[in-house]
């Protein structure tokens, strides 16, 4: 049996490599002077004589900086686009992985008006088309997508450098550097303009007609892609390389600008991947914008491609591999049939659910990860959800990842499969993303995430040492406040709406709301781990319930059923939450809650408010508000008194300042307040929708109450306002209370 063994692993190993060869492609461009192997493309729908790529002196100009007569570019255009692809395409074929490549390019963007008037931008992109897509001039689209079709497949991957902020794809800035897959939403970014107070401006600020060299890395085996910028004109102001001199090298800067932990061989599966450059402008609007490539060089880490001997030879000992594998194959399963019927039963049930669920993200060890998190030591950990664990975990390359460790139970499988096949669907800028996984049969199930060092919303809106981590005034921590809110919202917008299936989150609190570690502070809502899908139309599903005391909906307390209202209910808990400073059920003195007795006593904060408000109008009165804000979001303003009391026109002055700030804080608020309010009214019919929510928040649309308090139409007050010692010996005094609300949060 060992030459068969041997002969069949020579042949696997060839053929490996027969079929990974066909897509190694290496190459150097130091200029485009001679050089034929990258051609411009001319799209259909982007004919002549509207300008296009073009190169000139040594040099591939995507776009033109000026009236040109290379390719009849002038300020009278309305749009813009020049596209160049290298000859060859990556041909995957049916092989597993998308294979580990490092690139780099030399490359200027010249921009003929001040920040930020100018625009579009360009990218560096990896797609299974060639030529722009239709429409692709438009809403920011660099000539790599179609922004006007939502039903047509993108496999892309693009690097872009981005001069045009644009508000369909979430842009961050006029001046930013981003990865995008498959849409023009970048997964990570960096913002390089002046306003965002970051270590990449001035360098990488890309409206000072800097020339730069980026380096793109992807790896196959970790999924890291890694992107580095350095600014060669600051650093060699002397050089003038505009007509295709040799240009200066600078070193690959130490730290990447950008990391996003991908796997391409999700998105590129069995394609014929095209790369090149791509960039858009719009001179008649915007004024010209230059886009040129001055270098380019490629490679990956594959071999040679096969010599016509080898093929000759490989086909006269494939069939007889074949053969001999099949048999050895057959004699083998039969064997292990046999041996390990039962335990293979189950491995393999097991395996191919997982499997399907988990198409499009890692499989790691448990070694791996055991290693990663020192053993899944208890320092290590940083937090805890319903179902697990999480803990840091610090991979062999030095990245940083959150691994979540599944509780152990007997539908654990089922619980896995569920929480995995829901979280590999979701693309969104504001959910957060699967990147591995592992189930190794008698271990706990793991799940891998990216790593936020900020921790979790609950962190700093509650503990007084950090609340001014949100901003430094009263109006900065509004705003941080209400964008994080709207980003959650938005988020749930998409679960409930954009996946086809409506998928409820079921756990939406402050803990489950982590924060990105860039400047900007992003949400990213986590935790799937009581997810379940609702088909749309289908109505209501009936489901136990679960969740956090104080965050479910009535209904689901009362008779188990949900809908997408009762994500809306927890959102609006967490609103008030975010406004009143106050957990969702807290402990308060008897006084406070104006009972008129001793002792601490228990208060549900969305029940006591409807309860304790007179609804005389249909909006919040500013008194009311005061006393439902949090003080730290208006102490500043409330405590402020003037500088110098001599001047009584400067005084004059700072009063009518701070009554201005005051008035735009309440308005606000009071937007805020109302919007959680209607979040938890009682009957879900009574609820927004998440995109009426998400609508609100971000356009401070005020959401009317109504004129009379809401009635709770349920036999029992199943969220009591308040639970107080003798509220369960004596019905009169209080509301009855289910036990899943009897203790504290």
């Amino acid at each position: 049996m060992t030459p068969v063994w041997t002969l069949i692993m020579i042949m696997a190993a060839w053929r490996s490599q027969f079929s990974e060869r066909v897509i190694a492609i290496d190459f150097e461009i130091p200029s485009f002077r001679d050089y034929d192997n990258v051609s411009v493309v001319q799209q259909s729908w982007y004919a002549p004589p509207s300008p296009n790529a073009f190169k000139s002196g040594g040099a591939l100009w995507l776009t033109a900086a000026t009236n040109s007569s290379s390719n009849n570019a002038s300020e009278a255009d309305e749009r813009n686009l020049g596209r160049a692809v290298y000859r060859d395409s990556l041909r995957t074929g049916d092989a597993k992985l998308f294979p580990s490549f490092a690139t780099s390019f030399t490359f200027q963007i010249i921009t003929t008006r001040h920040f930020p008037d100018c625009g579009s931008g360009m990218a560096f992109f990896m797609s299974d088309i060639r030529e722009a897509p239709l429409n692709s001039t438009s809403m920011g689209a660099l000539g790599l997508v179609n922004p006007y079709s939502t039903s047509q497949p993108r496999s892309l991957f693009a690097v872009e450098f981005d001069t045009r902020k644009s508000s369909d794809n979430d842009d961050v800035s006029d001046s930013h550097i981003g990865v995008n897959i498959n849409s023009m939403q970048s997964l990570t970014y960096t913002d390089t303009s002046p306003s965002s107070s970051s270590a990449y401006y001035p360098e990488l600020f890309l409206y000072n007609n800097s020339t730069f060299t980026a380096w793109v890395q992807y790896n196959a085996s970790t999924h890291l892609i890694e992107v580095w910028v350095a600014n060669i004109h600051i650093n060699n102001s002397s050089m003038n390389f505009s007509q295709g001199n040799v240009l200066p090298t600078v070193p690959r800067p130490v730290q990447p600008c950008l990391q996003l932990v991908y796997n391409l061989s999700a998105v590129f599966f069995n394609k014929d991947v095209y790369m090149g450059f791509s960039a858009t402008s719009a001179p008649s609007r915007q004024g010209m914008e230059g886009h040129v490539i001055y270098s380019w060089n490629f490679t990956n880490d594959l071999d040679r491609r096969p010599n016509e001997g080898e093929l000759k030879l490989y086909k006269v000992l494939a069939p007889v591999a074949a053969g001999l594998a099949l048999l050895v194959i057959l004699i083998l399963t039969c064997i292990i049939l046999v041996r390990r019927r039962r335990n293979l039963e189950m491995r393999s049930g097991a395996g191919q659910r997982i499997q399907r669920a988990l198409q499009t993200a890692r499989p790691f060890s448990y070694a791996e990860l055991e290693s990663a998190t020192n053993g899944f030591d208890e320092k290590r950990k940083v937090g805890e959800g319903g179902y697990g664990a999480v803990y840091k975990g610090i991979l062999q390359g030095g990245a940083l990842v959150a691994v979540k460790r599944l509780k152990r139970s007997l539908m654990m499988e089922k619980d896995f499969c569920n929480e995995a096949s829901i979280i590999r669907k979701v693309r969104h800028r504001y959910l957060l993303e699967l990147h591995g996984w592992c189930y190794e049969e008698g271990r706990d199930a793991l799940l891998v995430s990216q790593f936020m060092n900020r921790g979790s919303l609950d962190r700093y809106i509650f503990d007084t040492r950090r609340k001014g981590e949100l901003g430094s005034s009263p109006m900065a921590q509004k705003e941080m406040r209400v964008r994080l809110l709207t980003q959650v919202a938005t988020a749930l917008e998409y679960l409930h709406k954009g996946l086809g299936e409506c998928v409820l989150h079921r756990d939406v609190k402050a803990a489950n709301v982590l924060l990105s570690d860039d400047t900007q502070m992003e949400a990213r809502l986590c935790d799937f781990g009581l997810a379940r899908l609702i088909s749309h139309g289908r109505g209501p599903v009936t489901m136990s319930a679960a969740g956090t005391p104080g965050y479910v909906a009535p209904e689901i307390l009362y008779n188990g059923v949900a809908t997408d209202k009762a994500d809306v209910y927890s959102f609006g808990v967490l609103v008030l939450e975010v406004a009143t400073g106050r957990h969702a059920i807290s402990f308060v003195s008897a006084r406070t809650a104006f009972l008129g007795q001793e002792g601490p006593v228990q208060l549900h904060i969305p029940s006591a408010l409807w309860s304790s408000l007179s609804l005389e109008q249909d909006t919040l009165s500013d008194q009311q508000l005061l006393q439902i804000l949090d003080s730290s979001l208006l102490y500043n303003v409330l405590h402020a008194a003037p500088t110098s009391p001599s001047s009584s026109r400067q005084s004059s002055h700072e009063e009518d300042d701070l009554s201005r700030t005051m008035k735009t804080l309440l308005n606000d608020w009071r937007c805020v307040v109302q919007v959680g309010l209607m979040c938890c009214h009682p009957s879900p019919e009574g609820r927004p929708s998440m995109k009426e929510v998400s609508r609100a928040l971000d356009q401070k649309l005020l959401i009317p109450l109504p004129r009379t308090k809401p009635t709770v139409p349920y036999q029992f007050p199943v969220h009591p306002w308040v639970v107080t010692s003798n509220s369960l010996s004596n019905p009169s005094s209080g509301y009855l209370v289910p036990s899943l609300l009897s203790g504290p949060r």
